[in-house]
Order: structure tokens, then sequence, then C-alpha cells
């Protein structure tokens, strides 16, 4: 418990981390619930603008080119410490349930695909300008299926990817209680040890302050990051991720999204413009991500052929970021509950586990 303490630190340690689970479970069994929560007098959503990479396709260009040519400045992040409990991905010889970066994908694991595509970035930088670049590389990984233990095993095989292992940075997400949706109260696998799951991509922040990343990526000269989830195995196709980096690195952008059309019932969360009027009588305007578990809480049903429900134009959320680092590091390194953006409580799925009794155990829990 001594890691949870510390991560949750910013909000009273565990105490406070079971007050959030608590009140996020008071709220999700409100009969009220489908309305949009907030401290603030008004909040609304709207579909977001921004650009086309289909259609205006000089510009994209231009903005990929930026990309390349601030590939020096640029580091790369990669959240893969997820359980992947989607997948259900096992090991065919002993049965024992691997991690979403283990999928095999066109002959190698999505880890390696990862690495291949930024390589595939870094020679063309080199193609173009005549100037070889190695980008540091960060990655949040976590305990749960042994999630560490494999990726470091996939960079020792694979020798660092010939690029070196003072250019990996690898930061081990701590894994948090399961909570169950009826009481609140932990679900216990053995005595006094509670079930833990990896506490979603949002901890990343802080955890990178915590750990020294931020500093580490200074010092090899980065100003900006692509943030990009393991799962999604096309993110480097044409030019989305040169062109995102591009127009962040180019403008001085704090935080960009990649999106793209989402199709009605998909497992994913969108983006939205939120509008909102503060206690101080102000309008705020800021682009936020809504996970899919969410939906029903904000009152975003999903479409029909009836309902004509705007969530069909909201963008799907693809897991494809840019940050500017120093934007970054001032939210992880807040002494409050604004350095865990977005805390959600998932009571979609139930979870799976051998209880302290030892009988294998279904409950819903998030």
């Amino acid at each position: 418990l001594g890691d949870i303490e510390e991560f949750y630190d910013c909000v009273g340690g565990i105490i406070g981390y079971q007050i959030m689970a608590l009140e996020l479970l008071s709220v999700s069994k409100s009969k009220d619930s489908k309305h949009r929560h907030s401290k603030d007098k008004f909040v609304d959503f709207h579909v977001p603008t921004g650009l086309n990479l289909l259609e205006d396709t000089e510009y994209a260009s231009q903005a990929a080119l930026w990309g390349i040519e601030g590939l020096p400045e640029l580091g790369e992040i990669y959240p893969i410490g997820g359980a992947g409990d989607r997948l259900g991905l096992m090991d065919s010889d002993t049965g024992e349930s691997l991690p979403a970066a283990l999928l095999p994908y066109c002959g190698r694991s999505l880890l390696e695909g990862l690495m291949r595509d930024l390589q595939a970035r870094e020679f063309l930088h080199f193609k173009i300008f005549g100037k070889q670049c190695i980008t540091p590389v960060a990655v949040m990984t976590s305990s749960v299926k042994n999630n560490h233990e494999h990726i470091v095993a996939i960079c020792e095989r694979l020798e660092w990817f010939g690029r070196g292992r003072e250019n990996f940075r690898l930061f081990e997400q701590p894994l948090v209680p399961v909570v169950n949706a009826e009481d609140g109260k932990w679900l216990i696998s053995e005595s006094l040890l509670p079930v833990g799951k990896p506490g979603g991509h949002g901890a990343i922040w802080k955890l990178a302050c915590d750990r020294g990343v931020f500093e580490w990526l200074y010092r090899h000269g980065r100003k900006g990051a692509t943030v990009r989830q393991v799962s999604n195995v096309v993110a480097a196709t044409d030019l989305t991720l040169m062109a995102l980096a591009g127009i962040g690195l180019r403008h001085n952008k704090k935080l960009g999204f990649a999106s793209c059309e989402r199709r009605p019932g998909a497992t994913e969360g969108v983006n939205v413009l939120i509008e909102k009027q503060n206690l101080d009588g102000l309008w705020e305007y800021g682009i936020t991500c809504i996970e899919y578990t969410e939906f029903e809480k904000y009152g975003i049903s999903e479409p029909t052929a009836t309902n004509g429900s705007l969530q069909a134009s909201y963008p799907a959320n693809t897991n494809i970021l840019y940050v500017d680092l120093q934007a970054a590091q001032e939210v992880g390194s807040r002494k409050n509950a604004s350095c865990l953006p977005g805390i959600v409580l998932n009571l979609k799925k139930a979870v799976s586990y051998v209880d302290h009794l030892g009988f294998e155990s279904l409950r819903v829990a998030g």
C-alpha cells in the first residue's frame, strides 16, 4: 500500500483515494446521473473543429515536414501498463495471461511495431536533413500480468532495438485497489492483499513527475513529446503522427489530439469542446476526452436511425496526443487533485478474481 499512499498524496493518500472512489460510485448510482457534474455554473459540450488532414493535403504535408524537421526536439511516451483484458491474450504454452504489448501483429509484437514506426521517422529525417537522431522513449509499465518484466525482456532480447539502453526510461505505474460497485469495499484476493489494477493513462503525468521522467527528457534536449497507445497499430499511417507533432512544435501548442470518425457502439471515448461558466461568471473553453464508460453519465446516447444523436458527430479519441513537456509537468506537479485529470470509475465490466477463500469470483467493480 505504500506506493498507493505515495502516488495519491495529492488527494490525501489511501483515504483520499477511497473518498474519491465512493464519490464516483455515488454519482454512478444517482437516479439523476444524466447531467453534467461540475463545480461550475454551466457546462455544455460541442463538436470540436480542427484541421482535416484528408481535405487540406497541402497544409498536412507542410505540417508533417515540420514534424520530421523537429524530431530532434521530440520525445516519445508510450503508456503500455494496461491489463489489456479485452484482448484475452494468453501464452499458449503456460496459460499465463499476457499484456497487450505482447500481442503479435504482422509477425511482431505491438511494442516492436511502435519502435519500427519511430525508426522509420528517424530515417526519413536522416534522408531529408542528413542528420541522424535517436529519439528518447519513456515507457509507462505496470506489474499487472508481469507487464514490466515482459517489456524489459523484449527490450533486452532485441538489444534495446539497437538504440542503446540509455535512450529508454521505463517507469512503473502503481496498481490501485479495485472497489466493489455495490458497497465501495476493496476486493480482496488474500488476507490483507487487495485486488489491484493499473490506475489508467491519466496517471502518467504525475507519475512522470515523481519518477523524474520530464528532467530526463530535458537532458536529451526535448521540448515536446508524442504520446501513443500501444494498441493503435495504424497511428503512424500516412502523415498523422508527423503532422500532429509538427503543428504542436511549430505553434507552441500545449496539448493536441489526433481524432477520427467514430463508429457507433465502439468502446472508445470521444473528443469534445467543453464550454463552462465558472463561479466568477467567466466563460472557459477547452478540448477534452469523455470515455465511453461516461456517456450515460453525461447524457450522450448512442446514435440510432431515429434519435440522430450528436455523438455520431463527436470524433473518436484515438489515444494519439502531442504534449508540451513543460505544460504537462506543470499539471503533474500540482499538489491537489488537478494533477490527476479526468478520474473515472469504469463499472462497465465484471472483474474476475480468486477471493481470499480461494474461490473464483466475479464482481461488478472498478
